[in-house]
Order: structure tokens, then sequence, then C-alpha cells
């Protein structure tokens, strides 16, 4: 991480006063020592903390924050089966041509909205 804030500070040519004073609205003693030391975290053997880069990265270069858990489809949906019901439905949904899970939730959860739609119409 230490690589991240130093190359944010340089990329957008920042004055470091300005990144110490966002990390400062979550973190009060945080100051331009600290912020110095967290860009050579290897030599410290300190890190800037996740929330307090994310918001630098939310001021400075929102366009580059990364979604929380990289995948495309951020909402989730879930549910726990007994052991012997999820075996089946692997087996069912494999036999069926699904690779992944994900893949038959997806179908599944599209011909459903499709099928809802198609009714709320009339």
């Amino acid at each position: 991480m230490a690589e991240k804030i130093r190359e944010l500070r340089i990329s957008r040519k920042l004055p470091a006063k300005d990144m110490v004073a966002v990390v400062q609205e979550l973190y009060p003693k945080y100051d331009k020592t600290m912020q110095s030391k967290c860009e050579r975290g290897d030599e410290y053997g300190i890190q800037i903390r996740k929330d307090a880069l994310e918001a630098l990265y939310a001021r400075f270069a929102p366009e580059l924050l990364k979604k929380k858990d990289g995948h495309k489809y951020t909402c989730r949906i879930s549910c726990r089966l007994p052991d012997a019901d999820y075996a089946a439905l692997l087996e069912f949904i494999r036999a069926d041509g699904f690779d992944t899970m994900q893949a038959w939730l997806t179908y599944t959860v599209r011909n459903y909205l499709k099928r809802k739609l198609k009714a709320r119409k009339f």
C-alpha cells in the first residue's frame, strides 16, 4: 500500500498537506511525518489504513476506485441448504449444462424477472 499512497501523491502532483488533511478527517492525529512514513512503509514497518487510503482515492482519484469485490455485478443473493439438497441441486444443474452455480442462478433469476415483468404489463 505504501507505493499506492506515494504513487497517488506523485501522479496527481498533490501536496502532502492536502492528503494529510483528508486523512485527518478520519484520524485527527495523522500528520505530515506519518504521511512520509506511510509512503515508505517498507522502511518503517507501517502502512496507511485501508479506509484512509480509500478516502484519499475518493477525494483525489475517484475514477481509480475499484469495486469492493472486483465483480462485474455488485448485488448478491444467497441461501443455505442442507448438504443433501445442495448435492442434488449441483448434480441437476451440471446435468442441465451449467458450468457454475453463478451461471445457473443468473439464468434462473433473469427468467423469473422476465416472467414477472411480462405479467405486470397486463
